[in-house]
């Protein structure tokens, strides 16, 4: 069931996929990071938190990543983000396009180019993004309140769309809040159109964010944190 109705809707929310005890580990080790989160999130959490890379890489993340896209799922890139009075922002519709690679190496039908923090992004062929998922694992309650994310269903079967198109096909389609709970796991297509507004009141809605793709980059392209 998980399986068809992410194919369907682009997403799916597993209730409960970790334990209060896990959750409060999670926020104990990224508690390091501060006011460095507040600037739009921390990048490759993986390699600074390890307990967050043991986590993509055992159950229950692993094993949800590969009955979505395949045996050989792996995780790719990781992000901290929290939303608290000194970073309450609001994010457009949008898809995420683009990858986080090792260095640039100009390959076709790789880029536009761009670098975030140091970290060098590019937007791969949509073959690419359309094997990959990302599980978004809340740390706080994810509500209107708090900013949570807005979704529109099924859009990632539009495949990527040009971002002026994006608000033509969600001003006529149904808009679903991802609502959820500490603990609970979000699984989002790279390409479902997706926003979140500003947080009503702002407290924390911490989300440690994890992509996980199948597809072999061409040499000497490398994923930045798999």
């Amino acid at each position: 069931m998980m399986k068809s109705e992410y194919e369907r809707d682009g997403c799916y929310l597993v209730k409960a996929a970790l334990s209060a005890s896990e959750v409060s580990s999670l926020v104990d080790a990224t508690a390091q990071f501060g006011d460095e989160a507040n600037n739009y999130g921390v990048r490759n959490l993986m390699q600074q938190v390890p307990v967050v890379r043991e986590l993509a890489f055992t159950e229950p993340l692993l094993s949800i990543a590969r009955e979505i896209l395949g045996e050989v799922a792996r995780p790719v890139r990781s992000v901290f983000f929290d939303k608290v009075p000194g970073a309450n922002w609001n994010v457009p519709w949008h898809q995420d396009t683009s990858i986080v690679l090792q260095a640039r190496h100009d390959v076709p039908g790789f880029g536009p180019w761009s670098e975030k923090q140091g970290i060098v992004h590019a937007e791969p062929p949509e073959a690419y993004l359309a094997n990959m998922l990302t599980l978004r694992l809340h740390l706080d309650p994810a509500n209107r309140e708090s900013g949570v994310l807005r979704v529109v269903p099924s859009t990632h079967r539009e495949g990527r769309i040009p971002s002026q198109e994006i608000m033509q096909i969600v001003a006529r389609s149904d808009v679903l809040e991802c609502n959820a709970e500490p603990g609970d796991l979000l699984l989002m297509s790279p390409l479902l159109f997706h926003s979140s507004r500003k947080a009503i009141s702002p407290t924390h809605r911490r989300i440690i964010h994890i992509e996980y793709a199948v597809m072999t980059l061409p040499p000497p392209l490398q994923w930045f944190e798999s």
